[in-house]
């Protein structure tokens, strides 16, 4: 009779012992298997964050006699590792004029105050694309007619509702815009949308006119540029937000662009966004690291339990293996034996833990990866102040990541425990197999 014939026949004949080696197998692959699958499923975490996790960086060059100019933009945009979008912003004010060259009217009864020369005048706000600004974002703005402005030419404008009909303006009409520091500078501009806010502005009575929801107007980069700088058939700007592909490259990346030529950088401040990223990462490599701990923890503690087990187990089948060892069967074929009846449970456990696992790793992980949804984080707000701020729980999607089993994790779970089979056998059958069978055999007496 051949040794695997015999391991099968002892493991049937011996139903309780297998199935109690049987059930600790499977809670062992159960608990690896779910360990590398949640490791796994922080790896996918993280490059799922990167996405959705936007890193980027500002640079405010309102110091700057002439912004960001358009030669320096486009060599930022050629630097590798920029995903391509990017946001360009300027902030003003301006006086309102109809075109003749009269006054428009502003509100002036919801104001703390009239600054000098600022009698018919507003914010001016610019944005590569106003519906993107933070004020239509954050600030309560939504557009009531019209369109929003999406390109950075065209001498195009965006004003309140109220200022329309304080002034009888409509879709369509021209208007001029001028510099209030510098009286002779003025463009003509086009009103292609009109905008009204779904809440009441806070500083009601506290800000000064200028800054009145009624009395701002936005505008295209290519008008705020003439306004600021002069700067005909050139797009000149105070703010640019740079988004990348990895944050973590970020240092590098804003290294890079100090050193573009050109450009006085000592009067540029350049800011890194990417805090979420980083208190994620932090919180994602965190867990990687207990799962680490706990994969190496469980195959010791597995290792050593089964040789324990399996120790005992032999011990007792000392009478056996004299047996056979009198039939003229080699230690080597015995040990083969005992062997061959742990892989037939191993195989039977590996099978049925690819189901167990499944079913418990989802809900197991879902629990670890929903600690790092809750993170400190930056904001600027609209008089472009940065600064950090605890804010209420910010849902990073990171809780909803779906732990599944990979194929390569099953493969690895089945290479693995098989060895583990294998060096506790051999550990435990050691002992006796080292004795010579003449010992053996007077143990059985």
């Amino acid at each position: 009779m051949n040794l695997w014939k015999r391991a099968f026949l002892y493991s049937v004949r011996k139903k309780g012992k297998t199935a109690t080696l049987l059930a600790f197998l499977l809670i062992m692959a159960t608990l690896i298997l779910t360990c590398l699958s949640i490791q796994s499923a922080t790896k996918t975490a993280t490059a799922n964050m990167k996405k959705a996790l936007l890193g980027y960086f500002t640079i405010n060059a309102r110091r700057l006699d002439m912004g960001i100019t358009e030669e320096t933009l486009d060599q930022i945009l050629d630097m590798e590792g920029l995903s391509g979008k990017y946001t360009l912003r300027s902030y003003s004010y301006a006086n309102y004029y109809d075109s003749d060259g009269t006054s428009l009217e502003i509100n002036t009864e919801d104001a703390a105050q009239i600054p000098e020369g600022y009698e018919h005048a507003g914010r001016l706000i610019a944005n590569s694309n106003s519906g993107e600004d933070s004020y239509f974002t954050e600030g309560g703005l939504e557009l009531a007619e019209g369109n929003a402005i999406t390109s950075e030419n065209g001498n195009e404008v965006l004003v309140h509702e109220k200022f329309a009909k304080r002034n009888g303006l409509f879709l369509g009409d021209t208007i001029l815009l001028g510099d209030p520091a510098k009286k002779n500078r003025t463009i003509p501009v086009t009103i292609v949308g009109i905008f009204t806010n779904t809440k009441e502005q806070d500083s009601i009575g506290m800000a000064p006119s200028y800054d009145l929801y009624d009395n701002i107007v936005f505008t295209n980069l290519s008008t705020a540029s003439y306004l600021l700088y002069g700067a005909e058939d050139k797009t000149n700007v105070q703010y640019g937000d740079f988004y990348v592909n990895d944050p973590d490259e970020l240092d590098r990346i804003i290294d890079e662009t100090k050193k573009i030529p050109g450009v006085e950088w000592e009067n540029c401040t350049l800011t890194r966004y990417d805090k979420d990223y980083q208190n994620a990462k932090e919180s994602l490599e965190g867990l990687q690291n207990i799962v680490f701990i706990a994969i190496a923890v469980v195959s010791v503690i597995c290792f050593l339990v089964l040789s324990l087990f399996l120790a005992l187990r032999i011990r007792r089948r000392i009478h056996e293996t004299g047996v056979y060892l009198a039939m003229g069967i080699s230690k080597c074929a015995v040990l083969l034996q005992y062997l061959a009846e742990v892989f037939f449970a191993a195989v039977i456990a590996l099978f049925l833990a690819y189901g167990t696992s499944s079913a418990i790793s989802d809900q197991i992980g879902n629990r670890l990866l929903s600690q790092v949804t809750t993170e400190t984080y930056e904001t600027i707000d609209l008089t472009q102040d940065t600064k950090a701020a605890e804010q209420p729980t910010k849902d990073l999607g990171l809780s909803e990541v779906i732990v599944h089993v990979p194929t390569q994790n099953y493969l690895t779970v089945w290479c693995s425990d098989l060895v583990l089979c294998l060096a506790s056998t051999a550990l435990a059958a050691y002992p006796i197999m080292k004795m010579k069978p003449k010992s053996i055999l007077s143990q059985m007496s």
